[in-house]
């Protein structure tokens, strides 16, 4: 224990001389180094953060009471332990290093944690390791990861509202075809007996439109599921694929074209395909409701890939935006419209930047607005 203070004395003194923090003015000639040491140990002792410092043989010569507190125990009962014991060996091998990992309480219980190590060299050879417990972060950050997919939740299911019409409409033909071509295949059952041939081609187009239905309310049944955020390796051009018959609905309603322009290769990104389609169907039923009333109603959705990132547009040819509109557009409660929640482009934003993309609105050529995200794109196994 003698040693160790010795030690801990001759760290502390060297860091004194060689930190800009603590250097001494030049006038201080009288000043002994055990007040040094005394100044030194009251900044440490009113550090929030952990500070150990370790010699050259790995161990813990010095610890402030944060640090005893951070490891559940006394300051005095570190002085001895082997670094390796308490902070992983490769954020102790580099001179100096800041990084993000697991540290490790005497009782063998872990935390994360946020690690700034540097090498101090001299007279006395040692290591400065400075440990913030990451604990309530991560805590605050899964909170904040809840809140944002229950906002999302919230905002599929207003999405959902306001399409009920088109997609009732949208589920009808499906099932009006099919019983056209049922009471087609039963009058030529009933009159044609050997027209087989033509009655099976009729019923096959009837199972087909019964796919259709079902494919559409598998969908939508997926888009307004309450679920766990899962990312995984997507085509955004398949996601748009998928989301366009959600999306589609509202603009058959005002007779609007749509057309779609997908880019299928390296346009792999990694992402929660519910999410993503949020975020597509909200900027299609943006652009449906900017365009009614407009005298050229053409909805148009490209993806694209470049410089690490897959990206969509969707340009609208409706009434396009304010002067100076196009900044607060994503600003949470902030609509252009009469019964606008305000929410659906700011969850847009939230779900984009949580994928690590970006989101944003400028003025089309040829009238309207376009609307476009990008995401990073993902390595294929």
């Amino acid at each position: 224990m003698e040693q160790s203070s010795s030690d801990s004395r001759a760290g502390l003194e060297e860091t004194s001389a060689s930190t800009p923090l603590l250097r001494r003015k030049a006038v201080a000639g009288d000043e002994s180094s055990r007040l040094i040491e005394a100044r030194l140990e009251a900044i440490l002792e009113c550090l929030s953060d952990a500070v150990l410092s370790i010699d050259n043989k790995g161990a813990v010569v010095a610890a402030n009471a944060a640090a005893g507190a951070l490891f559940g125990c006394s300051s005095e009962a570190l002085l001895g332990a082997e670094a390796a014991r308490l902070l992983p060996e490769n954020a102790l091998s580099a001179s100096e290093r800041k990084t993000e990992a697991l540290a490790r309480r005497l009782d063998g219980s872990t935390f994360p944690a946020a690690l700034t190590v540097k090498e101090a060299r001299g007279a006395a050879h040692f290591r400065v390791a400075v440990i913030r417990d990451l604990t309530e972060e991560r805590a605050a950050e899964a909170l904040l990861c809840e809140l944002r997919s229950e906002l999302a939740y919230a905002g599929r299911l207003a999405a959902m509202g306001e399409l009920a019409a088109a997609l009732a409409h949208e589920i009808n033909q499906p099932f009006s075809a099919i019983a056209t071509y049922v009471r087609t295949a039963r009058w030529l059952l009933q009159r044609k007996q050997k027209q087989s041939e033509e009655i099976e081609e009729i019923l096959d187009k009837a199972g087909a439109q019964a796919m259709r239905a079902g494919d559409i309310v598998r969908r939508l049944r997926e888009f307004v599921t309450r679920g766990e955020s899962v990312k995984t390796v997507q085509s955004l051009a398949e996601l748009v694929e998928e989301a366009k018959s959600l999306g589609v609905a509202g603009a058959r309603q005002i007779g609007a074209r749509v057309r779609v322009a997908a880019q299928t290769e390296n346009d792999h990104v990694l992402a929660d395909r519910v999410q993503i389609q949020q975020v597509i169907v909200n900027l299609m039923r943006n652009a449906v409701e900017a365009m009614d009333g407009a005298p050229r109603r053409e909805l148009s959705l490209s993806t694209s890939a470049a410089d690490g990132f897959a990206r969509l547009d969707v340009a609208d040819t409706g009434h396009g935006l304010k002067d100076g509109a196009a900044a607060a557009l994503f600003e949470p409660f902030r609509s252009t419209k009469a019964t606008g929640m305000g929410i659906g482009l700011s969850i847009s934003r939230s779900i984009v930047e949580a994928h690590g993309g970006r989101i944003w609105a400028e003025p089309n050529p040829q009238g309207g607005a376009i609307f476009s995200f990008t995401l990073p794109l993902a390595e294929r196994l």
